[in-house]
């Protein structure tokens, strides 16, 4: 995967945005603490109450039965994803190597049935270009999208086209605030 920072920073690598949907499912609370002659703030993470719930689920104790879970996709870690998206060339590159056997064919792989279709495709852009608007990311909606989706249908990863579709749009918003400025200034007489 070629190098993606804002991608990576706000969404993939970020433990406040779950990885299945792209929205963010915790936010930073600052609360004050008393220290002395100063006064102290501790920072910390907790659920975003309009896009978790409480719930419980399958544990090996029934004090792990409760958990939080994104109310959209229902995944309880950010870490986890309930799609996957395995290149196929990588698959194929694997088959020929010998590195899997019959039962990882591709029509029969479980992972198969879990791949990423166009309107879920099409939904983790909408919540990929809000969650990065809410971090304060500066960025062309339009170009994020045109360029993911194009992406997208030469088969790119699903990390990819996303990564670069949001390094082409801050890139395009720059550009646009670069030529907004130079077009407002007045000539000098």
């Amino acid at each position: 995967m070629p190098e993606q920072p804002a991608y990576h920073e706000h969404l993939l690598d970020a433990s406040d945005v779950c990885n299945s949907c792209h929205r963010v499912i915790r936010v930073e609370r600052q609360d004050p603490t008393r220290g002395g002659i100063t006064r102290e703030y501790e920072t910390h993470h907790e659920r975003h109450r309009d896009h978790t719930v409480v719930d419980y689920g399958p544990a090996k104790t029934v004090g792990g039965q409760q958990g939080t879970f994104c109310d959209r996709c229902g995944t309880e870690s950010p870490w986890d994803r309930y799609w996957d998206d395995h290149r196929t060339t990588t698959h194929e590159l694997a088959t020929a190597l010998g590195w899997l056997d019959d039962a990882d064919e591709p029509a029969t792989t479980p992972c198969q049935e879990r791949e990423v279709s166009m309107s879920k495709f099409r939904e983790l852009v909408q919540n990929t270009i809000r969650t990065l608007e809410e971090k304060g990311v500066t960025l062309n909606r339009k170009t994020l999208a045109r360029e993911a989706l194009r992406r997208r249908r030469d088969g790119e990863h699903v990390d990819d086209c996303l990564g670069e579709a949001t390094e082409a749009a801050i890139v395009a918003a720059i550009n646009q605030g670069d030529a907004g400025q130079e077009t407002s200034r007045e000539a000098p007489a």
